[in-house]
C-alpha cells in the first residue's frame, strides 16, 4: 500500500478530528445560550488540508483528500471519520494481486518450451536440442544425461539461467576437466536461448532420455 497516500488520510482524520472535538463544546449550554460560534469555511479546510496533498500530489489527486476532510467534519465522531478513511484507502489504493513464486515459476518454465506427445518439441525448443547434440552431446551424453560432464537434467534444478549462461560463455572448471568457453562460437551465443529452453524441458521431466521430434 502506498505509504504517501496513508500519510495523507491519516493527516487529513487528525485535522478532522480537532475540529470536531470542539462540536459538542460549541452545541452544549445549559441556559440555552451557545456562544459565539467558529465556523470553519470551505476556504479554510481546504488551505488545512492543502500542505498535505501537495505532499504527495504525484501519487494522489488534491481533490480526493479535500473532498475526504469535508466529508468527516460532517461526521459526529472519529470512530466514523475513521471507517470513512478505511474505505477511502480500500476504494483509492487496491492492494497488489499477490501470485505464489511457486506459481510464477511454473509459469515462466512452461513459457519456455512445449511438449506434446512425450517427445515433440517446439521449434524453439528443438533447435535447442540440435545445437546440444552438435555442441554439448560429446561431454555431457545424448540427451543430458551426463558421461565425461555433469548430468546437466539434474544440474539445471540448482542452477539459475543466470549462471548457465555464464558457464556457457565463459566456462567452468569442474572435478573430472574443465568445460570450455564458448563465447567464440557464434552458433552456441546465438541460440544458447534455445539450448536452455530445451535442457529445462530435460530437467523438469516434461521430455525424457529420448530423441525429440518437431511438432
Amino acid at each position: 500500500m502506498n505509504k504517501k497516500l496513508i500519510n495523507v488520510v491519516m493527516h487529513t482524520v487528525l485535522t478532522a478530528a480537532i475540529i470536531m472535538a470542539f462540536v459538542p463544546f460549541l452545541k452544549s449550554n445549559d441556559d440555552g445560550y451557545q456562544g459565539a460560534k467558529i465556523v470553519a469555511s470551505q476556504t479554510e479546510i481546504e488551505s488545512t488540508v492543502e500542505p498535505v496533498v501537495e505532499e504527495a500530489q504525484a501519487e494522489v489527486m488534491p481533490e480526493v483528500a479535500i473532498a475526504v476532510t469535508t466529508e468527516l467534519v460532517a461526521e459526529n465522531t472519529v470512530v466514523q471519520a475513521v471507517e470513512k478513511v478505511e474505505q477511502v484507502i480500500a476504494d483509492v489504493v487496491e492492494p497488489a494481486a499477490t501470485v505464489p513464486t511457486a506459481e510464477l515459476e511454473d509459469d515462466n518454465k512452461s513459457a519456455l518450451y512445449s511438449v506434446v506427445d512425450g517427445n515433440k518439441l517446439d521449434s524453439e525448443s528443438y533447435a535447442g536440442f540440435k545445437l546440444y547434440r552438435n555442441w554439448c552431446a560429446r561431454c555431457h551424453g545424448t540427451y543430458g544425461q551426463g558421461m565425461v560432464g555433469p548430468n546437466l537434467a539434474d544440474s539445471l534444478k540448482f542452477i539459475s539461467e543466470k549462471e548457465f549462461f555464464n558457464t556457457v560463455e565463459n566456462g567452468k572448471a569442474g572435478t573430472i576437466g574443465s568445460m570450455p568457453a564458448w563465447k567464440a562460437n557464434v552458433k552456441v551465443m546465438a541460440g544458447r536461448d534455445q539450448l536452455y529452453a530445451y535442457l529445462m524441458a530435460r530437467s523438469d521431466g516434461a521430455i525424457g532420455v529420448v530423441k525429440p521430434k518437431k511438432q
